[in-house]
């Protein structure tokens, strides 16, 4: 009787283990022809295309990619520098909220206006100009209901100024408005809404640092997931936090659950690296964040979209700039690198790489 027990114990261990690694798959897209990686970009899903927008670095083409054709169309130019933000799509176009745009690591300062790319007219418009003192970068960003919705960020580039900030656009009427505080102070994180309700996760405090160790901030993650409920007006924090927490990761609504993936961190054993891992969370259960298929390249600085019940994956690099991870210590001012991803950085970083899509579907 015992034999047999304990023979279905393991069986029922097994059949959940193999449940688990079937939720889903990350595949390499291979397309026809290649274009220059790019990192801290925008991604973004409008009539059936995939358009790949800004990325750290000089001023950028928006790069169309064709799922049916495989292929990549280089489009318009972007008018200014534009990294380090969430792309938001409505209707035919493509909205950046918040990005850096001058300056040189850590120093950089973000832009001034709204910026959007209409893709049927394949030009650049020049939005309402974002009052002073709500001008950020690293934010999470989503359209609920025809508005734009922008919480979080840090204000100044990599140094100072991570907040809670939460405002709305309204791309018809071209105004700003703020919006009550979300919970948690962060930056480097990422926005979506499922339903009625808009979720923050990951990113971290980047304003974080100690004496002679500027890059301490690389562990300062934030695990908590925020939820504004666009009924009621206000905020809560999940119970579920991120099992392991990232800065410049991606999230995106599949499906109707949350799923983030990649990103960079550190820890007091391990230097700051990017990261292959994507969790998953059912807002409607709550039961917690889980851990499916691992992305097939480490990646921080990566953008995400949805499309025909898939999720496509493009840019990152392997690290953010140069650094001590934060169990070391080291002297003097933190290392200009002037928009240049780090020496070393994997596929989909700019700098001689090339970008490298990954595709999710479920099993």
């Amino acid at each position: 009787m015992k034999k047999i027990f304990s023979y279905c114990l393991l069986l029922g261990v097994c059949s959940f283990t193999a449940e688990k690694e079937e939720t889903g798959k990350w595949e390499v897209f291979k397309t026809a022809n290649t274009i220059p990686g790019r990192s801290e970009c925008g991604l973004a899903t409008c009539n059936g295309m995939i358009y790949l927008v800004g990325g750290d670095g000089p001023s950028a083409a928006v790069q169309m990619l064709n799922p049916q054709t495989k292929t990549w169309e280089q489009k318009a130019m972007a008018p200014i520098v534009m990294h380090h933000f969430q792309a938001v799509p409505w209707q035919n176009k493509i909205y950046i909220l918040d990005a850096f745009s001058v300056g040189r690591f850590p120093n950089q300062l973000p832009m001034a206006n709204v910026y959007s790319y209409d893709t049927q007219k394949d030009q650049w418009q020049k939005g309402v100009e974002i009052p002073a003192s709500r001008r950020r970068a690293g934010a999470g960003a989503a359209e609920y209901n025809g508005k734009l919705y922008l919480v979080a960020g840090i204000i100044n580039g990599h140094s100072s100024g991570t907040n809670n900030m939460f405002d709305v656009y309204d791309p018809q009427a071209n105004t700003w408005d703020s919006l009550p505080p979300a919970p948690h102070i962060r930056d480097h994180c990422m926005a979506a809404v499922i339903k009625n309700k808009l979720y923050v996760a990951g990113g971290r405090n980047t304003s974080y640092h100690e004496t002679g160790n500027f890059m301490s901030f690389f562990s300062k993650t934030v695990l908590e997931t925020d939820c504004y409920d666009f009924k009621t007006g206000k905020w809560i924090t999940l119970d579920a936090k991120l099992p392991l927490g990232s800065g410049g990761g991606s999230l995106v609504n599949f499906n109707n659950k949350l799923y983030y993936m990649g990103g960079e961190r550190a820890t007091d054993t391990e230097p700051n690296a990017p990261r292959k891992n994507t969790f998953y969370l059912d807002p409607l259960t709550n039961d917690g964040w889980m851990a499916t298929a691992d992305l097939n390249e480490a990646r921080n600085g990566t953008a995400a979209t949805v499309l025909n019940n898939k999720i496509y994956l493009a840019g990152g690099s392997g690290g953010a700039p140069g650094g001590p991870p934060p169990n070391r210590k080291a002297p003097g001012n933190p290392p200009d690198t002037s928009h240049r991803p780090p020496p070393g950085a994997g596929p989909g970083a700019g700098g001689g790489g090339k970008i490298v899509v990954e595709v999710f579907s479920l099993n």
